[in-house]
């Protein structure tokens, strides 16, 4: 889809502007509103500060992080004490995040008080959704408070950029295009995460079906004897996880390190969260020397199996398919298989549907959720023939590869209606396309 330019354009000298329409005005947000921060009771755990019933609603950083935009609610709320330390905002309120999820905007439909990691615009003199909008497009941020790769924003900065402004009838044009074609985008996005979700169903009740029923349709089954279990190939066993490893399951040191600029790699659960190691997601580097000392209780090795065992991702798991040095942190337990099991075997299973049903009935809640090593060496395992577990891998070796293939697909239509969807917002804001006699149809 094309469309025309404006037919006459001004220069800006804003390097994120460029060339303006001739009619449009460019002015700094400071001139448009006084930019300032929230405000947060101290010290902000006292409970004195909160009310379930209270008035307004207290937004985190994770509470803008996970939404579309627009606060609908959030889980805690202040009491009149608490609101009275804060800053109120009233719905239909702009803020902007400069802390956490950097330079995300959000509008608040809920009365909403927010902390010094936000800034809000107390009078707005241009429509809140337009202003949103630049932000939303993240254009506006660029070589702006960089530090690093970290954008850093605050007050000044976010006061100090500079904005094209048409006159509010065509704002108003501009936002029905851009709310009408973002609606068409977020919708396919919306398909595309269905899609993945659907995939990933499949993909783990394939997983469960091959480590708990095999290969062969028409293997005579028995009772395994362990209720989230069921029922198993009639010529298998079952294990607890104790009897088919080579070592005691253990986990890393749990005290924290001294951590370097480089080193030793040094893994915890976050590198983990995404089903394999991610040495970009590392907690840090550790010594040589530290990593020695670690080495006494645990070495990593080719084959071994991580399963996360504290925090919102437990249960997720790893397997180590690499001979580099590095060491691992407590959240993360360790499967080492003897030779009577085929790790790939095992960390399927321990992908199944069934083992975290198991995991999650027996989750211990403290602060967070977690899972103690000797529970985990208790739960049980099927076992069928060295010969077969091996079969059984190759076989979901290669669905896998295929499984994931699909879902790298709908994840790079995902991104790529992402950038499109940003590029369109850009491309409205500052005016590179003219869309004013643009016919809107009706949104499926």
């Amino acid at each position: 889809m094309s469309f025309p330019r404006y037919p006459e354009y001004k220069e800006t000298n804003v390097e994120w502007l460029g060339k303006v329409p001739n009619h449009w005005d460019v002015v700094s947000i400071r001139r448009l509103s006084p930019v300032q921060r929230g405000a947060s009771p101290r010290p902000i755990d006292d409970p004195k500060f909160f009310d379930e019933d209270g008035e307004y609603s207290w937004v985190r950083i994770a509470d803008v992080s996970a939404s579309n935009g627009f606060l609908e609610n959030t889980p805690q709320k202040l009491s009149v004490l608490g609101s009275s330390l804060s800053v109120k905002l009233e719905p239909n309120n702009l803020f902007v995040s400069i802390a956490g999820t950097v330079g995300k905007p959000c509008i608040t439909k809920v009365k909403a008080c927010i902390h010094d990691g936000f800034v809000y615009f107390p009078s707005l003199k241009i429509n809140h959704n337009w202003l949103y909008r630049v932000f939303e497009a993240g254009v506006c941020y660029g070589g702006l408070g960089k530090m690093g790769t970290q954008l850093n924003l605050n007050t000044d900065t976010i006061g100090s950029i500079k904005v094209a402004a048409p006159p509010e009838a065509e704002i108003n044009q501009l936002l029905a295009f851009i709310d009408h074609e973002t609606a068409k985008i977020d919708n396919l996005v919306a398909e595309q995460k269905k899609l993945i979700e659907l995939l990933r169903e499949k993909g783990q009740a394939v997983i469960s079906q091959a480590v708990t029923k095999g290969l062969d349709p028409k293997v005579k089954m028995k009772r395994s004897g362990v209720a989230w279990l069921g029922e198993i190939p009639e010529h298998w066993g079952v294990r607890a996880i104790k009897h088919i490893v080579s070592t005691p399951v253990t986990d890393g040191p749990h005290e924290t390190p001294e951590f370097l600029d480089e080193g030793v790699p040094f893994v915890s659960a976050e590198a983990v969260s995404s089903g394999e190691i991610d040495f970009t997601k590392i907690r840090g580097y550790i010594s040589e020397e530290c990593h020695k000392q670690y080495s006494l209780k645990y070495l990593p090795k080719r084959g071994d199996i991580f399963m996360i065992k504290s925090g919102a991702t437990t249960g997720i798991t790893a397997i180590v398919e690499t001979d580099r040095e590095f060491n691992i942190w407590s959240p993360l337990a360790v499967i080492r298989c003897n030779s009577e099991s085929n790790p790939y075997f095992v960390l399927n299973f321990m992908r199944s549907l069934n083992f975290q049903e198991a995991v999650a009935l027996n989750w211990n809640f403290g602060t967070q959720q977690n899972i103690g090593m000797g529970v985990i060496e208790n739960l049980f395992c099927p076992v069928p023939s060295l010969e077969e577990q091996k079969a059984i891998a190759h076989y979901l070796t290669l669905f896998t590869k295929e499984f994931n293939t699909l879902i790298a697909e709908a994840n790079s239509a995902i991104e790529l209606l992402k950038e499109r969807r940003s590029a369109l917002i850009s491309a409205v804001v500052t005016g590179q396309i003219d869309v004013r006699n643009y016919q809107l149809k009706e949104v499926a």
